[in-house]
Order: C-alpha cells, then sequence, then structure tokens
C-alpha cells in the first residue's frame, strides 16, 4: 500500500499510531489505494483540509516562519533543527541524525539533554499558539527521535510535492491542466533549498529533494513542448537553470524550449557558453543529450514537428522521455543573443575594487583584526564574517578596506565585489541605491537583463544564491545606514563583507553579528612610519622635530599627511620645517591642492570641509 500511496512504510506507521495527522494530498492518495473517497473531493491545494492555517513555513529558499504577515525570528541552532524536519515532514528523524546535523558530527557528551532544550524552544516558536484552535504540537517525540507535524501550516515543500504529484496523475487525461500544476509546484522555488543553512546542503533528505525539484522541472518542459508551450517551459525553468547550470539533460531541454519559442539564437548561444564551461571547470566534452538537442536546434528551419533527440537519454526518476514538437520561427538578430536563457556566461572573476593605496602604512593592529574576523568566520563558527570600518572624514576608512581585501585575494578566488552607496551625500542627491548596486553585482555575475530579477527581495534571494558555496569579499564603501548593506549581504559562510561609514552602524553589530572597527588619528608611530615611506629615512631624520610637528598640524590624519608628504617630495631640497611653518600660517602655494589651515582651527569645522573635499584617490 504504502508503495502505491508513494509513501514510505513509516509514514504509514506514524498515521496508524496517531503520532502525525496525514495531510490532505497524503489522505488522498491513501484512500484511492483502498478504494476509500475522503471528505473534500480528490483536489487538494496542498493545505490541511479543515480549519484556518495562519502559519508558513518556507523551506524552498532561505528558511523562514511566517505568522500570518509577520516573520518569526528563529535562532541558529532552531532554524538547523526546523530545517532538517520540516524538509522531511512526518517522518521520524533520529536523535542521532539531529545531533549530527547540530553539532558537526561532533557533538557534546550531554548532547541528549541540549537536544530536548533546542527542541522545547524551537516548540515555542512553531506550535500552534493558544486559541489557535488545536492543541497539536508541531513537534511529536516520538521513540528514537522526533517527527515535524505538516498539518495545520503550510509548507512550501509540501505544496511542491503536491501540486507536482496531481500532475503526474493528470497528465494522461488533462495534460493542460497538469501543465498548470506544473507550474504552480515549480513557483514554490525562491532559491536553494534551505540556501542560509549551508550545514544541510548534502544532507541525504536536502539532497533528494534538490533532486525532485529538477525532476519536476524537466517533466514540465517535456509536457510543455509536447504541448507546444514552450514559453511556458522557459518562464517556469529559470530557478531549476541557477541551481544547476550544469545539468546537461535540464539544459539540454532549456537549449529546446528557447528554439521553440523563436530564440534559436539564443539556444545556441547558451550550447556554446555551456560546452566553454563544461570544458574549463571539469575538463569535459558536451554528453550527448547536450549535442543531440543542438543538432535539432541546427536542423530547425521551417516549421513543423521534430522527435526530441533526448528520446533516447536515461529518463530522472523513472520519467520516459516524451516527443518534443517545436516549430520554428525567426532568428533572434545576433545583438540579442546576449539576453539568452543561460545565465551564467563563461566570463572572468569579478575583480571591482579600487586599486590599492601603495604603499600602505600602518593600521596593523586593524588589519590583524580583519584577519581574525575572517579566520573565526571560516574555520570557528561557519558564520558570515561581517565587518564595519568607521570613523570620521578623511581617517583612512576606505583604504584600509580595500588594502584589506587586496591583501587576501587568495582567501576569495571567486571574486571580489566594491560598490560605493554615498552615505555621506544628501539622500535628495544619491545616484545610488542599494537596489542599483544590487542589480550590477548580479550583473558581474554572470545574470543577464533577461533574468533580472523584478523586485528588491527577489535580487537579494538571486544574489545570495549565486554567491553561496563560493568565496567572495564585499567591500561596501560609505555606507550611512544599516538600512543600506541588508540587501547586499551574503546569505552564507565562506564570503566576508567589510563596510566603510561615519557611523558605527550599532543595528547591523546588534542584529547581524558585524565586528566593530573604530578607526582614529594615525599614532605617532604611523605617522612618523608614513613619512620615512614617502620622504626616505634620511630626510625625516634630518629634521626629526620637523617631521613630528608636519604630523601634529595635520592632526596626525593619514590623508592630510600624505598630501603634504606629497608635496614635499616633489621639492626634495625644501626644509621641511620651512613646510611645517607655512601651514602653521595658513597660506598656501599656487599648486596646493586644498588650504591647510592651522591645527587650533575647530575639528568640526575641519570634518565638514573635510567632507567637500573628500577624494578617493590619495596623492
Amino acid at each position: 500500500m504504502a508503495r502505491k500511496a508513494s509513501v514510505s512504510v513509516r509514514t504509514i506507521r506514524h498515521i496508524e499510531h496517531g503520532h502525525v495527522k496525514p495531510r490532505h494530498e497524503t489522505l488522498t492518495r491513501i484512500a484511492e489505494v483502498v478504494g476509500w473517497q475522503p471528505p473534500g473531493g480528490t483536489d487538494t491545494s496542498g493545505l490541511p483540509a479543515s480549519g484556518p492555517c495562519t502559519q508558513e513555513i518556507r523551506l524552498l529558499g532561505p528558511l523562514s516562519v511566517l505568522s500570518g504577515d509577520r516573520s518569526v525570528p528563529i535562532p541558529r541552532k532552531q532554524r538547523v533543527l526546523l530545517g532538517l524536519l520540516a524538509v522531511q515532514p512526518d517522518r521520524m528523524v533520529s536523535h542521532e541524525e539531529i545531533a549530527d546535523a547540530l553539532w558537526g558530527g561532533e557533538p557534546p557528551p550531554a548532547y541528549p539533554q541540549l537536544l530536548h532544550t533546542h527542541v522545547a524552544r524551537l516548540r515555542r516558536i512553531v506550535d500552534p499558539p493558544p486559541g489557535h484552535g488545536s492543541t497539536d504540537r508541531r513537534i511529536h517525540t516520538v521513540r528514537g527521535g522526533y517527527v515535524f507535524n505538516s498539518a495545520g501550516v503550510r509548507v512550501d515543500l509540501c505544496h511542491f510535492e503536491d501540486r507536482a504529484a496531481l500532475a503526474r496523475r493528470t497528465a494522461a487525461n488533462d495534460p493542460q491542466g497538469a501543465l498548470e500544476l506544473y507550474g504552480q509546484a515549480l513557483s514554490c522555488w525562491q532559491g536553494r533549498l534551505l540556501h542560509d543553512i549551508p550545514q544541510l546542503w548534502h544532507h541525504p533528505a536536502v539532497v533528494r529533494v534538490a533532486q525532485r525539484h529538477i525532476d519536476v522541472a524537466i517533466e514540465l518542459a517535456d509536457l510543455a513542448l509536447r504541448l507546444k508551450r514552450s514559453a511556458f517551459a522557459v518562464e517556469h525553468l529559470r530557478i531549476a537553470s541557477y541551481e544547476e547550470p550544469l545539468h546537461e539533460p535540464l539544459q539540454a531541454y532549456i537549449m529546446l524550449a528557447l528554439a521553440a519559442s523563436g530564440r534559436r539564437a539564443a539556444a545556441l548561444h547558451l550550447f556554446a557558453e555551456l560546452r566553454t564551461r563544461l570544458k574549463e571547470e571539469l575538463g569535459v566534452e558536451p554528453s550527448d543529450d547536450i549535442r543531440q538537442a543542438h543538432q535539432a536546434v541546427l536542423r530547425q528551419s521551417g516549421g513543423g514537428e521534430r522527435a526530441s533527440p533526448l528520446a533516447n537519454a536515461t529518463p530522472p526518476a523513472g520519467l520516459r522521455l516524451l516527443d518534443a514538437a517545436y516549430h520554428a520561427t525567426a532568428d533572434l538578430p545576433a545583438q540579442q543573443a546576449a539576453s539568452a536563457f543561460g545565465p551564467f556566461p563563461a566570463m572572468g572573476v569579478p575583480a571591482q575594487l579600487p586599486p590599492d593605496s601603495a604603499p600602505f602604512t600602518g593600521r596593523r593592529k586593524q588589519l590583524a583584526a580583519l584577519d581574525g574576523l575572517l579566520e573565526h568566520s571560516r574555520h570557528k563558527n561557519g558564520s558570515l564574517g561581517i565587518a564595519v570600518v568607521h570613523g570620521p572624514p578623511d581617517i583612512g576608512k576606505s583604504a584600509l578596506a580595500v588594502h584589506w581585501a587586496h591583501q587576501r585575494l587568495d582567501d576569495f578566488p571567486d571574486g571580489q565585489l566594491y560598490a560605493s552607496l554615498q552615505g555621506s551625500i544628501d539622500p535628495g542627491h544619491r545616484t545610488v541605491t542599494p537596489a542599483t548596486v544590487l542589480t550590477g553585482f548580479i550583473r558581474s555575475l554572470g545574470v543577464r537583463d533577461d533574468w533580472l530579477p523584478d523586485t528588491t527581495e527577489e535580487a537579494t534571494a538571486l544574489f545570495r544564491s549565486l554567491l553561496a558555496g563560493r568565496r567572495f569579499v564585499v567591500v561596501l564603501d560609505d555606507i550611512a545606514d544599516a538600512s543600506q548593506v541588508r540587501h547586499l549581504l551574503p546569505g552564507t559562510p565562506g564570503n566576508a563583507v567589510i563596510a566603510t561609514s561615519r557611523s558605527p552602524l550599532a543595528d547591523l553589530t546588534t542584529r547581524e553579528g558585524a565586528l566593530s572597527l573604530p578607526l582614529g588619528a594615525l599614532t605617532a608611530d604611523e605617522a612618523h612610519e608614513l613619512i620615512v615611506t614617502h620622504l626616505g629615512a634620511e630626510r625625516a631624520e634630518a629634521e626629526p622635530g620637523a617631521a613630528g610637528e608636519l604630523a601634529a598640524v595635520c592632526d596626525h590624519l593619514p590623508l592630510d599627511l600624505r598630501r603634504s608628504v606629497a608635496r614635499l617630495a616633489a621639492a626634495p631640497d625644501r626644509p621641511i620645517s620651512e613646510f611645517v611653518a607655512e601651514l602653521r600660517r595658513g597660506t598656501r602655494e599656487p599648486n596646493n591642492l586644498y588650504p591647510f589651515q592651522s591645527r587650533e582651527r575647530s575639528s568640526a569645522t575641519r570634518r565638514d570641509d573635510g567632507e567637500d573635499r573628500r577624494k578617493r584617490s590619495l596623492t
């Protein structure tokens, strides 16, 4: 019975013993096997048959719990626990399996008690609230483990599975209706499964769901081509293509769908890109699936139906690949081939960092703190490394962030992203917004304009999916407040974000665990090192007192001091003391970059003027 109803024997046993309440779709399948008609008919939306559903759990993308319209915050350990249980709804998950996920295979000696505590905390978050009309717990305790009860809650994974199962059952008698059901199933996906919980990515249950996603995508494509609705297939294969850019049967169907929808040039462009990536990343040539699809696209010339070139391929998940009927239309102009379906062109590593300050001096303590953040996030707690370098204008925040990123390029082989958010400019005059920066980042990662999401939330999900499992450093310069940063944060470990701001961005530190790195004036030793670096030890030691006065009159500000020593370096015979005297008098020569004022000038006024003359490059 379990096999005929497409459920596990363990699920049947849990239902028999009352450990779980089956979803309406599961109940329908069992009823069909035993010849009983359940209340509510055979159709299902993936929701429980009775009672209001006010809670939603989303797994197909970043994990989130919604209570009505409110997003419920969940601590890190409870997120892992909920993800592991909910991705296997109505099935027992053993204590050992949970411990392995929570503690990476090295659970503490007292892990049974800790596990009980974590489950209790999670229950307080996800159990139905008082007055909901249900006393059922969302998480049931069974012998040897726990079961996530999906009754009474909308789970996007369950909705996906139910829609896909219903589509398969109705495909023979109602292919058009089945295609719509397949579309509903794939619309549940908003990104990589549990993309913000990387420790679960390789769990067998997660891998199985990801494979079912690809299987359903191919089933939809196959049926859509039979029904000559290739544009429908192109529309619904996007997320699957993002997740599996090198999955050759899937990409073969995408090529056929593109050609069938009149985008033959785009299909050929996708083949060329896929072939390049396979050779560069895996060292292999395209498979028979890809080559046959390519030949079919090349032969397309006058309309009519053609047999699928994949008809003899090994079908995924037992699917029999059907004949693909598609008709030819005019080719796209060559210049439009750049907007092809395939979102990942063969391109180099993004390297957007501005030039490093050469030579960079001082700030050893701050550089060491950034090194420590990277090591701790990567090897200790597996979290995203975020640092906020903050301080007054002209203090060297940008130079520090860019220099550190340049020094750690080997730690970020997948790329370096950079953007200035213009936080020091009045909001009414800013030309850069977080949305425009996000769009630029996504483009630099190879996504074409045709694939750019319509909303900031969708763009954020795509950006995080593109960076998942990779190592990028993201430098966000001149931030006004934390709201400018949130949509630009990667969602997974291995990446690092360095933000610079005049504000400490306390909200980012509190909510995201960012390292706060205040930056002040140079120390006397750092200022002396800068002078020696630019003027030479002999010249600096010849006038040690004047060198110290030069640092003092510049308030030990690195930008002012660099400009001063640059002018002195251009006049090698000029005494340092003479130049310092000129600065104290507040006079300047015609070619001065800006008028130095006396040190007695108030720091507040100095900062205001510094905003007007602030420059990114140092001379």
